[in-house]
């Protein structure tokens, strides 16, 4: 993952107080990834819930669903495969932008975010909850400003 705008002890701060984390593990299936889905998701909890293709949206499109500003009732815990995506979190001290790639794991507790894919993007999709539950998508009142730049 790349921070867009702070350096990377300010970012990881900032991303911890709305509980956020972002982690580098490489390979899919990888040791380092299971460690993570067993710290942050209770037994139970810990499945594949589905693998997920992102795909940049189309003109008009970029403050639709995901790509609007939202939270969810589960905390996630994402593994990118392959592509690259922008996610930007509302923190109490702005914005925090995250350009996330293959290898990296998002661990979201709750916050409000939105997810722009900049390329095709795959991605592993886990959450807490029950076997059978959603995201508990609810959109928020945040203004949909228009992305910026991704550098």
């Amino acid at each position: 993952m790349r921070y867009i705008g702070l350096d990377t002890a300010t970012a990881v701060q900032r991303l911890a107080g709305a509980r956020v984390e972002w982690h580098t593990v490489g390979d899919e299936g990888s040791d380092a990834e299971r460690a993570l889905i067993d710290t942050f998701l209770a037994e139970g909890e810990r499945q594949l819930r589905g693998t997920f293709d992102a795909e940049p949206p189309a003109v008009g499109e970029e403050h639709q669903a995901h790509c609007a500003w939202h939270t969810n009732a589960v905390d996630e815990v994402h593994t990118f495969l392959s592509g690259t995506g922008r996610f930007e979190f509302a923190t109490p001290d702005g914005v925090i932008a995250v350009v996330a790639e293959a290898g990296d794991v998002m661990v979201n507790r709750g916050a409000e975010h939105r997810y722009l894919p900049l390329t095709s993007q795959r991605l592993r999709l886990r959450h807490s909850g029950p076997p059978d539950g959603d995201f508990g998508y609810v959109a928020t009142t945040t203004p949909n400003d228009p992305w910026s730049a991704t550098e």
